[in-house]
């Protein structure tokens, strides 16, 4: 009887350290944060987040009324604009770098990179991202103030201009502290195609068998291009390039999914657009596409994201816990129990009540 309770206590002690593992790590929570909006105005739409979990995007009347804002732990500052009444600030550095369009008195559209409350005039254009050393790239009119624009890097008061893939247009939308910068250019078969251009050479990313269009939307540091490419079936997909390779990131349904963000952990953030009802933010892990929670019947959305795993898009923050883990197989669960569970009869019956309902090992 000593030796039946002793190995009773111990399978009881086992089975609930097994207990505690798994239930410790059987769901991860998530909290939404609605990040307001600027005073007077009605809407919010996140684009950027940085390390520090400071964001930037654009409040606005709905209507003709815009402002660019930087938020900072709870405060939305407005930024201003160039003179005109509409502005977005797309993406902002870990160093405070903030890039961005603002329409001036003429009411064009142009380019600025924003630092320490000013806003510098980058001419003509849109600036969609800047890394920490303060290279904005974008879409630009290097050579004429008429279109087609193309894709640009601002740096030092210059401006570069970073060709296209034969086509007549094309522009930047992310660049990397290594100053590799990835985007969509028309290509000679008269489709954009994503790109990559590093140290003075454009690269044709490519898409899925059987594409015809393809967009890079964000790099990270090391060099992972995520984007949206139409696959043979003539749906748009999000996409990852990675070493030469394109990686379909799956889907929630519907008829497009694009891939705006990867932080340098190698998760993605999107939007899913269904055939019909509204879109859906996604977070892209370990291999699962997940639809981000969208408070009332909106749109949803998922812009950027940092390494910590903050995600912004439309008007709200995502704050993510542990991710879970890989539920226990019955099959280990079954090695680590069945040595205590032919002690004795006794123990066997409490081993069968503790015993998983999906163990594949149930007699």
């Amino acid at each position: 009887m000593l030796r039946m309770g002793r190995t009773l206590v111990i399978g009881l002690l086992v089975l609930f350290a097994l207990s505690l593992v798994t239930a410790s790590h059987a769901s991860s929570t998530v909290s939404v944060r609605d990040l307001g909006v600027l005073p007077g105005y009605t809407t919010t739409e996140a684009q950027g987040i940085n390390e520090a979990g400071r964001i930037v995007g654009t409040s606005g009347d709905g209507g003709s009324q815009s402002r660019p804002f930087l938020w900072n732990d709870g405060v939305m500052t407005n930024l201003g604009t160039l003179g005109g009444s509409r502005g977005i600030a797309h993406g902002i550095s870990d160093t405070g770098f903030i890039a961005g369009e603002s329409e001036v008195a003429s009411h064009e559209m142009h380019a600025f990179l924003w630092e320490n409350g000013n806003m510098k005039d980058l001419g003509l254009g849109v600036a969609f991202a800047v890394n920490d050393q303060g290279q904005a790239a974008g879409c630009g009119f290097p050579t004429s103030s008429a279109p087609p624009c193309h894709a640009v890097l601002w740096q030092s008061g210059q401006v570069t201009d970073l060709g296209t893939l034969g086509g007549r247009s094309g522009s930047a939308y992310d660049i990397n502290d290594a100053g590799q910068v990835v985007g969509s250019s028309l290509s000679t078969d008269g489709f954009m195609h994503a790109f990559l251009w590093q140290a003075g050479t454009m690269t044709d990313l490519g898409g899925l068998p059987g594409y015809q269009f393809s967009a890079a939307w964000d790099i990270n540091a090391a060099g992972q291009v995520v984007g949206s490419s139409i696959g043979a079936d003539g749906i748009t997909h999000a996409v990852l390039w990675e070493a030469g390779v394109v990686r379909d990131l799956g889907n929630l349904g519907g008829r497009a999914t694009i891939a705006y963000g990867i932080n340098d952990a190698g998760q993605v953030v999107g939007i899913s657009i269904p055939a019909d009802g509204p879109i859906d933010g996604f977070l892209w892990r370990d291999g699962v596409m997940t639809k981000l929670p969208t408070p009332g019947n909106g749109d949803g959305a998922g812009s950027d994201i940092n390494g910590a795993g903050q995600v912004v898009g439309g008007h709200y923050l995502y704050a993510f816990g542990a991710t879970p883990a890989t539920p226990m197989s019955g099959m280990a669960f079954y090695i680590a129990s069945a040595g205590l569970a032919g002690a004795t009869f006794a123990f066997y019956h409490v081993r069968r009540s503790f015993r998983p309902r999906k163990n594949p090992n149930r007699r």
